[in-house]
């Protein structure tokens, strides 16, 4: 159980990261160019964002106990599961998020092959440290 607690922790700590090294660095500037600052939080609640990230890791850890239950690689395991949260939480959420707000959808081409990393790479620290888990 230390294990999966660990690994939720983590995971949410390195997609919090992740969102943070994005938003902040890569396309801070394409955000500034494009985005209207009134739509955005100044500054982010950052605390709630990590909250977020703390509850799709329960998720995903719940998901990856329940639906996964023969691990042989755990890197290839942890990307399977980041890249079905990716697609089956973050894109559709994001698609209606962009046609509520007045983001540009041109930011959509670049926001959502982003969440393949973001959560590919959290499904990896997530089964990393789960470790290879076999049939009970």
């Amino acid at each position: 159980m230390t294990r999966v607690v660990l690994s939720i922790i983590l995971s949410a700590a390195s997609m919090f990261g992740l969102a943070g090294l994005w938003t902040g660095v890569i396309v801070k500037d394409f955000i500034a160019a494009n985005v209207d600052s009134a739509l955005l939080r100044n500054p982010p609640d950052l605390p709630v964002t990590f909250l977020g990230y703390l509850f799709l890791s329960c998720v995903m850890a719940w998901a990856y106990r329940r639906f996964v239950p023969l691990v042989e690689n755990p890197t290839l395991s942890g990307m399977k599961l980041g890249a079905f949260f990716a697609v089956a939480w973050l894109m559709p959420y994001t698609i209606v998020l962009f046609s509520i707000y007045a983001f540009p959808y041109k930011a959509l081409a670049i926001d959502l092959p982003w969440a393949f990393v973001e959560q590919g790479i959290g499904g990896v620290v997530m089964a990393l440290i789960q470790g290879r888990r076999h049939h009970a």
